[in-house]
């Protein structure tokens, strides 16, 4: 009775902040399951059918097309606590959304799109859309990864459905796996629409760039910061490489891979060409790549670099680790996109808007010397002439800041880019507040920049599941506020939800129910289906850019090509 008092006054609640929030437009896009019968592939990690959501346009000839997010498992304890999300099963999808971004439908702020069918891909393989393991095996864990023959299927029924091959213009974006997955599949797409411009606009997909010269060698990504701190240079993957370590493809993303570069690889390097680094030269299509210099999710994620220093003795040592990351994130995209060093000749140069941030994904009011990322993937994609060409490559240069003399780290003036050390836990609200977030996304909620209304509407659904996870309704107030306006790629590996802790006096002061704050205490930690857990940086995971590696035994290891995100 206790609980279901909490939900309701919880529901009460976040109603009243939907009815408060500023007016949102009604869902666009509608939800359409891919049907039992498609093979190969169609399938979520737990074999529910996947799918894809659609509002048809009013111009037929144009389609944009974009990946969900949303990080990934690579050993069976992650992916048991996956597989009963929205990101490894489609049992609990939301039947529709609004379109944002790429794909509004508003034409004051996408007007070059803004007529286009829109069609935007869960994502519930876990695969960061490039497997084509659909047969479930002990080595895989029962589980699906077929993210790219997902792809497939569902391009097939778009073109027998909609009209796809048709269309004169594609454009197929993705953000962090997403976009992992839009610069790899994107050849596949260009050829099965031979007639069309096809062309890729990723954001936060560049896993990752290459080791600096004093570093690791080629192909290897940086050192991470434990080796680093220490003087030392190596990283998880690179170690176990030495140590004669032999990859096993587990995700059988192999088979979605580019031929081309595979064939430029040694067969015990073949493993290189799942880093966007050295596969960018061999992809065909045009690219237009938004990539921050100095990624969250890399430096604080994937390559453990603390968030709350000790010590000034460590945080001069996270400086330190920052500048050499985006050093190296700087030369590999000039030593790529800037040159334009490509092996097939493209119709125009790929773009490049690299803003000097310490973020994963670009947030909107990022600008580099007055140009900001949309405006400009529009004028070239369709290669207007609004601006010149050679704003369409934009690497922010910085010099040291007031204060931290004696490094070169992000420098852009928008708020969301500089580097601040976490303090702390914040006295246990942070910890709170991102126990609520991660429940909030697991449950489909939290859309970057979606209206927050949108959300409130999210949440009010999902009331139970919140109330177990300890939110609050000003929690829930705050988060979705955070979305609305910043661009968070629906996972949160890697980075915080940076909301004003203060406007939470005590973690437990905005408690609906005194009674929902002692019947929370446990959380979702408590419940091992209802937590994602994030791959460690260290143990069985062995990271190299683009993929991470599980140990199984040596001298194997399975493969699964994912970003940790």
């Amino acid at each position: 009775m206790a609980k279901m008092n909490i939900a309701l006054t919880l529901l009460s609640a976040i109603a009243y902040l939907a009815r408060g929030a500023d007016s949102a437009r009604d869902p666009d896009m509608s939800l359409v399951n891919l049907p039992e019968s498609t093979s190969p592939g169609g399938r979520c990690m737990d074999g529910t059918m996947a799918g894809y959501l659609i509002r048809d346009g009013t111009n037929p000839s144009l389609f944009v097309i974009d990946l969900k997010g949303g990080g990934a498992c690579t050993t069976q304890e992650e992916c048991d606590a996956r597989v009963n999300s929205v990101r490894g099963t489609s049992r609990d999808w939301n039947v529709d959304m609004v379109g944002l971004g790429f794909l509004s439908q508003d034409c004051d702020g996408n007007p070059d799109f803004c007529e286009a069918t829109a069609v935007h891909v869960p994502y519930c393989t876990s695969d960061t859309h490039r497997g084509t393991n659909d047969q479930p095996s002990e080595l895989s864990w029962g589980y699906y990864f077929d993210g790219h023959l997902n792809f497939v299927a569902i391009i097939e029924k778009l073109i027998a459905e909609k009209g796809l091959g048709d269309a004169t213009n594609v454009l197929l974006t993705g953000g962090s796996a997403g976009a992992v997955g839009a610069l790899f599949n994107v050849d596949w797409l260009a050829d099965r629409l031979s007639d069309a411009t096809v062309k890729t606009a990723p954001s936060a997909g560049w896993y990752s760039p290459n080791a600096l010269d004093d570093d690791l060698p080629v192909p290897h990504q940086p050192s991470d910061f434990d080796h680093f701190s220490r003087g030392e240079n190596g990283n998880p993957f690179y170690n176990s490489i030495q140590a004669g370590v032999v990859p096993v493809d587990v995700w059988k993303a192999k088979n979605s891979m580019s031929p081309d570069c595979l064939a430029a690889y040694s067969d015990d390097e073949w493993w290189s060409c799942l880093s966007a680094r050295w596969a960018y030269k061999y992809i065909k299509s045009p690219i237009y790549m938004i990539h921050t210099q100095y990624d969250k999710n890399q430096i604080f994620s994937g390559n453990q670099a603390p968030k709350a220093p000790v010590d000034d003795t460590e945080l001069d040592a996270v400086k330190r680790y920052i500048q050499m990351w985006g050093n190296a994130t700087r030369e590999s995209l000039e030593e790529t996109i800037v040159i334009d060093d490509v092996a097939f000749p493209k119709a125009h140069s790929d773009g490049i808007f690299s803003a000097s941030c310490i973020t994963h994904g670009t947030p909107g009011d990022v600008a580099i010397n007055g140009y900001y990322a949309n405006p400009l993937v529009h004028d070239w994609f369709f290669q207007n002439g609004k601006y010149d060409a050679d704003k369409y490559k934009l690497i922010e240069s910085c010099e040291p800041l007031e204060g931290n003399e004696e490094y070169v780290i992000p420098c852009n003036s928008a708020t969301a880019c500089a580097y601040k050390p976490d303090p702390g836990n914040g006295g246990g609200k942070k910890e709170k507040v991102m126990r609520c977030a991660k429940r909030l996304d697991m449950e489909g909620c939290l859309q970057s920049f979606g209206p927050k209304k949108d959300c409130f509407s999210c949440a009010r659904d999902n009331t139970d599941a919140l109330v177990e996870a300890g939110c609050t309704s000003k929690i829930v107030e705050l988060v979705c506020k955070y979305a609305e306006e910043n661009d968070i790629f629906d996972e949160f590996e890697g980075r915080e939800v940076d909301v004003d802790f203060d406007e939470l006096d005590n973690p437990d002061d905005d408690c609906i129910f005194k009674s929902e704050c002692e019947d929370s205490s446990d959380g979702i930690g408590s419940s091992s289906g209802a937590v994602i857990r994030y791959a460690p940086a260290y143990g069985s995971v062995l990271m190299l850019g683009m993929i991470t590696f599980l140990v199984v035994s040596s001298p194997f290891i399975n493969l699964c090509n994912i970003i940790i995100l």
